[in-house]
């Protein structure tokens, strides 16, 4: 016969614990209908604050007053999280730093320009990579702790899920609220100056009149300029090669200036010729004429199109639901993946004493690659207006998520490394 003694044990235990919290909130009930009861005393300052104080709030502020342990785990994260997030910031540095110096070649941005481009571009990313990062960082600080066995003495204290509970609401609760208020609030400013700047750089800069001897590349616009001499300020033989589709377009101007008027940028072609058709069929169009103008760019576009620069309150409001709810979930998608990807710390940060302590770190950016790749893909659906999508947003992302997250638990809570453990694990649920 099956021995019950230790479940009837945990049985008294509970039902100790759920009469003690009873007889707890039955004491509380009272004082509170004592308080409503008697008006006057509810009104007077002192009467309600000697019934508050008589409400015990010292375990509440024991779990959330730091020990020595959790300042030490703190330290050694923060210390990570920040080690982490200076790489992470000096690579978009470079990255960005290498494209806009591309833009300046090419004409289309003043040097000046770089470094307020340089400073929002990079805020706007570092604002996205924040749960990665606070990922890696935890990752880190815990795994030192595995690595140096550190964690041993604090299982034998008997504290151990009491302290990874107090650093996990420490970490995850602030993390959320600034990444919230970042993502929903801050980050669309940051797009917006962006685009202004943007448009501010390609309406000051020239696009290559004023380079004479040199080809000259636009990107925007699929462009070769180039101008033999300038003459008294005005350019002279100009050469242009664009292409559309699958034809291209080659221009000759006797001369040519540019300007800007109306928030619209022009360039104006004189005594010219244009040859227009497809590469290979010898059907080309001729084209001559006196005077040719064209809008280069337009300095003050029309932003509420920009769903990305729209504050929360208009997108709420919005009536096109297919990209404002799009928006909207892109944009919650950092704050909530924050909590999981916290989640998934705990787990990878689970190494044993002689490992290397970045052994995990592969499987949790692949975590993390995976995770937000499908949050584009369904925030790219939304857009689209699909079906399914319409219906089950991005949340289905996070839920796929979580499940993982709980099964990685389980696998190493029960020491699962194969099939057979796995099944093995089964047979004992089944007939344990």
């Amino acid at each position: 016969m099956k021995n019950n003694s230790k479940y009837i044990k945990k049985k008294d235990k509970w039902l100790n614990i759920y009469k003690l919290y009873i007889s707890k909130l039955y004491q509380y009930q009272t004082k509170i209908i004592s308080i409503i009861k008697n008006k006057n005393s509810f009104f007077s300052y002192q009467t309600f604050s000697s019934h508050v104080k008589d409400i015990d709030f010292v375990g509440f502020k024991d779990y959330f007053k730091l020990t020595i342990l959790d300042a030490y785990i703190l330290k050694n994260f923060l210390l990570a999280f920040f080690s982490v997030l200076i790489v992470l910031t000096l690579v978009i540095i470079g990255r960005l730093f290498v494209k806009l110096l591309e833009y300046v070649v090419e004409g289309r941005f003043e040097i000046e320009m770089i470094s307020s481009l340089l400073f929002l571009s990079t805020s706007k990313s570092i604002i996205l990579f924040l749960p990665f990062v606070i990922m890696i960082g935890l990752i880190i600080c815990l795994s030192r702790l595995y690595r140096d066995s550190e964690i041993y003495a604090l299982k034998s204290s008997g504290t151990f899920k009491k302290v990874f509970k107090k650093i996990f609401y420490f970490i995850a609760t602030p993390s959320f609220i600034i990444i919230f208020i970042l993502n929903i609030f801050v980050s669309p400013y940051l797009v917006t100056e962006i685009q202004k700047k943007k448009i501010e750089a390609a309406a000051t800069s020239e696009i290559g009149l004023t380079n004479p001897g040199k080809f000259i590349q636009m990107k925007n616009k699929n462009w070769i300029i180039f101008v033999e001499d300038i003459e008294n300020g005005v350019s002279k033989r100009i050469f242009i090669k664009s292409s559309e589709s699958n034809k291209i377009s080659i221009e000759t101007a006797e001369e040519g200036d540019e300007y800007l008027e109306d928030g619209v940028r022009r360039l104006i072609l004189k005594n010219g010729q244009r040859y227009t058709g497809t590469p290979g069929t010898g059907n080309f169009q001729v084209l001559k004429y006196d005077r040719h103008e064209v809008k280069l760019v337009n300095t003050e576009p029309d932003f509420s199109l920009d769903y990305r620069m729209k504050n929360i309150f208009d997108l709420i409001i919005d009536e096109n639901k297919s990209f404002s709810n799009a928006e909207i979930q892109w944009r919650l998608f950092a704050p909530i993946s924050v909590i999981v990807l916290i989640m998934f710390a705990f787990i990878f940060g689970d190494v044993a004493p002689r490992q290397n302590k970045y052994s995990n770190l592969l499987y949790a950016i692949i975590i993390y690659f995976i995770y937000s790749n499908l949050m584009i893909v369904s925030v790219s659906q939304i857009q689209k207006d699909a079906l399914l999508f319409s219906y089950v947003g991005t949340w289905w992302v996070h839920i796929v998520a979580l499940i993982l997250c709980y099964v990685l638990y389980i696998f190493k809570k029960f020491q699962i490394k194969n099939y057979r453990d796995f099944l093995i694990l089964i047979k004992n649920i089944k007939f344990g």
